[in-house]
């Protein structure tokens, strides 16, 4: 029998990792997105380069073109945006990964075999697993965005809240959860 103390215990990382799924896929969408618009804004800065040497357009925008490459490829540089975008998805598909247990291990709360003590461990082993993982943020120097995070916190709080007290879902949920 799993105690109420260890069920709620469970059912805030659960709700945690849901959070941190969403948070860090919206947080490589938004590096991503930068990195895509230095890289359009390098790519018109060359070719307004290349017109002005064809003569296409006046000379002083040569000037403009070369001092906007060179402010964007230095920009580009120091802050490495497809690298941040990259190290943030691999975060959340890892976290999302570590969501699908974390189910898993929710729906195991029932099972009249489940002891308390096991679930505590199993919750400390995933526990320590999202802590890893998301320290990779960090050693990639990625800012975290609070306001990002409070509305991928709403987000993931109301899916859940939603999928966890509709009769159907949790039907389909202990469905997928005896198939494995």
């Amino acid at each position: 029998m799993v105690s109420d103390q260890t069920r709620n215990m469970v059912w805030q990382e659960f709700l945690d990792v849901a959070r941190l799924v969403r948070y860090y896929e919206a947080l490589s969408n938004r590096y991503r997105l930068s990195y895509y618009i230095v890289r359009f804004l390098l790519l018109a800065s060359a070719v307004s380069g290349i017109a002005v040497l064809l003569e296409l357009l006046p000379a002083t925008l040569q000037s403009i073109s070369n001092g906007l490459i060179a402010l964007l490829v230095v920009w580009d540089f120091l802050s490495d945006y497809a690298r941040k975008a990259e190290v943030l998805r691999t975060i959340s598909l890892h976290c999302s990964e570590l969501e699908s247990q974390w189910r898993d291990l929710w729906i195991e709360l029932d099972d009249v075999e489940s002891s308390d003590i096991e679930i505590r461990r199993k919750n400390g082993q995933l526990s320590e697993r999202i802590s890893v993982v998301t320290d990779w943020a960090g050693l990639a120097d990625v800012r975290d965005d609070q306001k990002l995070n409070s509305a991928c916190e709403r987000e993931a709080y109301q899916v859940m809240f939603d999928c966890y007290t509709h009769p159907l879902c949790l039907t389909l949920l202990e469905g997928e959860h005896d198939a494995k």
